[in-house]
This record gives C-alpha cells, sequence and structure tokens, in this order.
C-alpha cells in the first residue's frame, strides 16, 4: 500500500500510517458520533441542560478544529507558493487562476441500492449518474485556497504547459484574458491553432466589459472559402528596419552562396531598396508614390515632396520593386534635394543619430572616389546597386542622360529611361539584369498575395504598436500548421515585441500590465539553421516594460526552438502550470524544478529458525530510506481537462483551473466574427483637402 503524506513522503507499507490532522480529526468525530448523538438526546430527556450543552459545544468543537486546520493548512500552501491570501487583499488587483486542492478526484457512479446489489454479487447494473473529476475536484470540502497572483507575479512570466485538448485554451480565456479585459488593461495574443469559436469567445468577453471597440483581430487562418476575416496591417510597420529586411530577404527565397549569381544579385538589390524605404519610413519622411512625377517636375522639390507625405506600405514598395523608371525618378529627386537642402534632409533622416554610420559593404566600394558629402547620401548604396545591374557605367552618367536627353539626327530630343536605353544599348537590354532581379521576387509577391485581404492595403486599421501602447485587445491567429509561411510570421512578430520594448523604453510606467500571450509556440515560434529568437532575453527585457508574458506549448521545445530558447524560456519563468501532460521530456523537466519526495520502504520478512520451536518464526522487519521524482508520468496523464499543478518555489500544488460559461454573441460557432474598423484622421484630413473641403 501506499500513502502520499503531505506531498513529501511516501510510505510502502502494508499497514495505514500517520494519516493528516483533517482525517484523523474527522475519524475521531466520526467514530464518536452516535454515542455523541445518544448521550445529548438523554441529556435533553433528563433535563440535564449542562451537560446537554456541554455536549453541544464538544460536538461543534470538531467543526471550529476542522477550520482552524484548513486555515493553516491554507496559509502554509499559500506562502509555499508565494501567491495572494484572499483573506487579506487590501484591495488589490488579482488574476484568479483557479483553485489549490488537497488532491485530484476520480469520476464517481451513482448507482441506486438495487444497481449496488447488482455490482456486489457481479451482475449487470446500470449507472444513474456519474459524478465528473472536475467537480469533485473543485468541491467545497477538497478545496484549500483560490489561486492568486498579482501585477508582480504576472510581470515574472508563466508557463503553460499541457496537451493537446488539456484545457490550455480554457485558462487563457477564464483567467488571464479575461481578467485583463476587465481591468482595461491591454492583451497582446498570439495563437497558433485557434479557431472560430475562440475568437467568439474573446469577443464576448469584451462585450460583458464594454469593450468590443478596443479588440483588434488578425486572423491569417482562411475558412474553407479561402476567405479572411480580419482586420488589415501594414506591414512596414511592424518591426525594425533591420527584421524586416531580415524577414523580406528571407520570404523571397534568394539563398545561396554565390554572391554573384543571380539569387545573389537579386537579394542584393532587395536589400539596399529596403534600406532606403525603411530610412524614409522611420523618419516619417516616405514619399506619396502616385505624386512622383508632380514633385520631379517642380523647381522645389523639397518643398513639393514635404505636401504628400504618406506611411510606406506594400504598393509604394511594390512599385519601387518593379517599375524601373519609377525607381530613377525617385533617386534623382533625392539627388536633387541633397544638392538645394542638404542640411534639412539630414536634419529629417537622421535627427535621432549623432552621426550617420557608413556602410562599407562590397556593393560600396565603387564610390571610394567620392567625397564625404556624396557618400553620406543615405541612397547612394541603391544608386550603386542600380549601375551594377545596368550597362550603364556609372550615375552620373545615367543622371545627365535622364536629365538632359538625347538628341536624334531628327533633332529631336528624347529624355528619360528611353534616353538611357538609346545612350548605352545592350543586345538584351540596358536595363536586363535589373529586370531578372526584379523577376525573382515571385516568392514574396506570392506571400503577399496569399494574405492580400490582410496585408496588401494602403491605410491598415489601426498599427499594432499604438494599439498595444494604448490598451486595446490584440489577438493575432497564426496558421501554425503552415510550415512555409507560420515562420515568417513569427519573425515578424517576435520583432514587434522587440521594437515595442525598444520603443517603451526604461522610463515608461503605464496605470497596468499588458498580458502577452504566446500560445502553442511549438507550432509557430520554430527557428531554422540554429538560429535563436533571444527570446529569454526578450522576457527579461519586458518584465521590466510592465508587460507579463504567458507561454504555452505541449512538448519539449528543444525539438523546435533549439537549447538556447528553450534554457532562456525556462529560466525566465517563476510560474509553472501544468495540466494534462504526457511528454516524457516534459515531466522530467517538471520534476527538475520541484524538490524531490522521500520514499520510505518498510520491508518485513518471516523465517524459520531451526533453533526455535516449530510453532515459532522469527519476524525481520526493515526501514528503507530514499528519493525519488515528484511527478510520475500517471500522475500528469491519467488526470482530466483543466486538472493540474501549479509549480512556484519549487513547490508544486494540485490544482484546478478556473472554469466559467460565457454566452456567445452569435448563434453558431461558424459565424464570422463582427470587426472594428478604423480610419486614420490624417487620411480623413487629407481627402478634405484633395476635395477643398
Amino acid at each position: 500500500m501506499e500513502n502520499n503524506i503531505n506531498d513529501k513522503i511516501r510510505v510502502n507499507t502494508y499497514t495505514k500510517l500517520d494519516d493528516n490532522e483533517e482525517k484523523l480529526l474527522d475519524e475521531v468525530f466520526w467514530s464518536s458520533y452516535l454515542w455523541l448523538i445518544l448521550f445529548f438526546v438523554f441529556s435533553i430527556s433528563l433535563k440535564i441542560h449542562f451537560f446537554a450543552f456541554a455536549l453541544f459545544i464538544y460536538f461543534f468543537s470538531f467543526k471550529f478544529q476542522k477550520n482552524l486546520i484548513r486555515n493553516k493548512t491554507k496559509d502554509t500552501k499559500i506562502k509555499e507558493l508565494s501567491l495572494l491570501n484572499n483573506d487579506n487583499l487590501k484591495s488589490k488587483y488579482s488574476v484568479h487562476l483557479g483553485t489549490l486542492v488537497k488532491k485530484h478526484k476520480k469520476d464517481l457512479d451513482i448507482l441506486s441500492i438495487y444497481n449496488q446489489a447488482r455490482k456486489f454479487f457481479g451482475f449487470d447494473y446500470e449507472i444513474e449518474k456519474t459524478i465528473p473529476s472536475q467537480k469533485r475536484t473543485s468541491s467545497k470540502d477538497n478545496s484549500v485556497a483560490p489561486a492568486l497572483i498579482d501585477d508582480s507575479i504576472l510581470r515574472e512570466h508563466c508557463a503553460l504547459i499541457a496537451t493537446s485538448g488539456g484545457g490550455k485554451t480554457e485558462l487563457l480565456l477564464n483567467s488571464y484574458i479575461e481578467s485583463s479585459i476587465s481591468r482595461g488593461s491591454g492583451v497582446f495574443a498570439i495563437f497558433g491553432k485557434a479557431d472560430n469559436s475562440m475568437l467568439q469567445r474573446v469577443q464576448s468577453l469584451c462585450a460583458t466589459y464594454n469593450r468590443l471597440s478596443d479588440l483588434l483581430i488578425f486572423d491569417f487562418n482562411p475558412d474553407k472559402r479561402g476567405k479572411f476575416n480580419s482586420n488589415t496591417i501594414n506591414l512596414f510597420e511592424l518591426g525594425a528596419s533591420k527584421d524586416i529586411i531580415t524577414m523580406l530577404t528571407s520570404i523571397a527565397n534568394l539563398e545561396g552562396n554565390d554572391e554573384g549569381g543571380w539569387n545573389g544579385k537579386a537579394k542584393l538589390y532587395l536589400s539596399s531598396l529596403l534600406k532606403v524605404i525603411l530610412t524614409l519610413r522611420d523618419a516619417n519622411f516616405f514619399l506619396d508614390i502616385s505624386k512622383i512625377d508632380k514633385v520631379f517636375n517642380s523647381n522645389n522639390k523639397f518643398e513639393e515632396y514635404q505636401k504628400h507625405l504618406v506611411n510606406l506600405d506594400y504598393f509604394s514598395f511594390n512599385r519601387l520593386l518593379s517599375e524601373t523608371d519609377l525607381l530613377i525618378k525617385f533617386l534623382l529627386i533625392f539627388d536633387e534635394i541633397y544638392e538645394t537642402n542638404r542640411s534639412e534632409i539630414n536634419s529629417k533622416l537622421y535627427e535621432n543619430f549623432i552621426k550617420i554610420i557608413e556602410d562599407n559593404s562590397k556593393n560600396n566600394s565603387s564610390l571610394s572616389h567620392l567625397d564625404s558629402s556624396v557618400k553620406n547620401q543615405f541612397h547612394n548604396e541603391l544608386k550603386n546597386v542600380v549601375i551594377m545591374l545596368s550597362n550603364v557605367p556609372d550615375w552620373q552618367k545615367l543622371k545627365e542622360t535622364y536629365l538632359n536627353g538625347v538628341t536624334m539626327e531628327s533633332g529631336t530630343t528624347i529624355k528619360g529611361i528611353e534616353a538611357v536605353s538609346l545612350r548605352f544599348p545592350q543586345r538584351s537590354g540596358t536595363f536586363y539584369d535589373l529586370s531578372v532581379a526584379q523577376g525573382l521576387m515571385d516568392s514574396l509577391v506570392n506571400f503577399f498575395d496569399s494574405f492580400a485581404p490582410i496585408l496588401k492595403n494602403v491605410n491598415s486599421d489601426l498599427n499594432i504598436l499604438d494599439a498595444i501602447d494604448s490598451n486595446k485587445i490584440v489577438i493575432v491567429n497564426l496558421p501554425g500548421q503552415n510550415k512555409i509561411y507560420s515562420p515568417i510570421l513569427a519573425e515578424l512578430l517576435v520583432s514587434t515585441l522587440n521594437l515595442l520594448a525598444e520603443r517603451r523604453g526604461k522610463d515608461f510606467i503605464p496605470d497596468t500590465t499588458t498580458l502577452v500571450i504566446l500560445d502553442e509556440i511549438n507550432s509557430w515560434l520554430k527557428t531554422k539553421n540554429n538560429q535563436s529568437y533571444q527570446i529569454g532575453d526578450l522576457l527579461s527585457v519586458i518584465r521590466g516594460l510592465y508587460m507579463g508574458a504567458v507561454l504555452s506549448f505541449q512538448s519539449d521545445l528543444k525539438e523546435t526552438m533549439g537549447s538556447i530558447d528553450n534554457s532562456q524560456i525556462i529560466a525566465n519563468v517563476k510560474t509553472i502550470i501544468s495540466l494534462k501532460l504526457e511528454d516524457i521530456e516534459l515531466i522530467k523537466l517538471l520534476n527538475s524544478k520541484v524538490q524531490k519526495v522521500e520514499k520510505i520502504i518498510l520491508e518485513e520478512s518471516m523465517k524459520r529458525d531451526k533453533t526455535l520451536k516449530k510453532s515459532q518464526n522469527n519476524e525481520d522487519s526493515k526501514l528503507s530510506k530514499s528519493e525519488e521524482d515528484f511527478f510520475r508520468p500517471e500522475m500528469l496523464s491519467n488526470i482530466k481537462n483543466g486538472e493540474g499543478y501549479i509549480i512556484r518555489n519549487s513547490i508544486a500544488s494540485p490544482f484546478m483551473a478556473k472554469y466559467m460559461v460565457q454566452k456567445s454573441l452569435y448563434k453558431t460557432a461558424k459565424d464570422d466574427v463582427v470587426l472594428n474598423r478604423y480610419v486614420d484622421v490624417d487620411v480623413i484630413r487629407k481627402k478634405q483637402i484633395e476635395l477643398g473641403a
């Protein structure tokens, strides 16, 4: 027989030893219960009222002692886990994760007396009803205390571990998301396998607390018809420049060891163009491409340029990427601005930098003969790449020919890109190499086409960074099963978190803690080529910026994220919640985070001693002491959904996750979620100016 005493010592023996205080008290009470009732009745009938009163007090003293023991157990458990005590909250906000329980119980079958008899004699019987284990586990007599955490514990981050269907999503919705929405906090949740019903439930929670207008949903999973129901997003607003360059060059699939090959040239062209347009984006100085001819033909290009500033979007990027004539005009505009307004343009572009750091990459080597004033022009690298991918000797000759033109024998002067082609002819075309590089962007174009309703737009509904900082509820649903695009979107979103951390800065002190949820990271937060997302560093940084993260997964992270990210994540989370779990490696991980259990085995043996009489035996007993892991595989695999353990301070306690019934706003789970749409005020103002309002 095996007893588990206070979850610290396991005793293997043939006798029952050392029950806990509460159980011993119950046994004493019930063993004397009948006598107490009889004495009480006799005392009343014999009018011995003082004796009856004494029995009455004695009767209820058991209840009093039992409550004392429960409170003692509750206080001890809360102190061990460093949780909040609901008896002493002092108006402090708390997140209700669930309930600490004594143990996990099993389903209970309720039988009639007749069926109990049939079962006893081995006949077939019928079960009237079954009380599920979750209901019995969370019952009042089995509960210890509510599991409550505050903002400081939330910012220490949590790892939520459970097998598929173990109750992770329920806990995230009913505890973390519900509590953040209820008190007006911001939420940034990334789900890897969320379905439409989950999105409906989030919206129902928002409706419950009158926050429907704060909800933004970016759903990258189409329905069966291939239709997307999502808020729009501007990909070029979502990350730091270097991260967007890395992401888009990765999407373009231009990998190759030969830098001089077509893929190498195309990659160089793409990265150079992105550097230019993202520099303009960072300075809020990007030109409305539809107005480029107006600016190009103006006498004061700098002044005219500033009248047509817009946010960088996919359509502007795609036009500059694919239209050679437009690209050359774009570069020539900045050439003239540098000649007429050098200090002003540098002030616009680099006001956040002490100096301009020159890139000494190979493609800039041909600019070594230029003076420093020309070298420091931010678009020089792109100009050099255009020349490299053309039949024109240098940029100055291209510029002179494009602006001044070529005079034909008939006396007609031809200007622009046609003049350049006439002066520097090539059998396959003056800009043949450039056109080939542009043609190799199919993978990049296909990526935007795959999520066109979300990514291909002029104005996004709302900038994600602005939404998070203004305490909106931002839900991102990734196609975790898509092995091609899921890792790409993961890079983008991790970059977004990094940019958010940079943007908030060390002195950022909000009213509430922003909740960050990274759900099912096994399915989408995957690394390749032994790279690392440095998630541990990110968790460490955002803790000080009033953000608390919950990371959920169902299998060992070493296989999908590598050993570096795996160890960093585990090192940076102070709370671990394990629900139903079957992964052996994760069970080993949990055992490494909790104290060992002492195991005492009582060995009894009997043997005959020839020197003694026949009726006598020599009895021998021995106690052996050892240590074993706290979690055995069956402890986590045999529990029901919502049941589990909470681990803090190297101590594990049985736990029942919070559950609540939410009323849906929709008739069926297939109904599309009604989305909030946003319009930029600046866009409205510009339209009013154009219409003369």
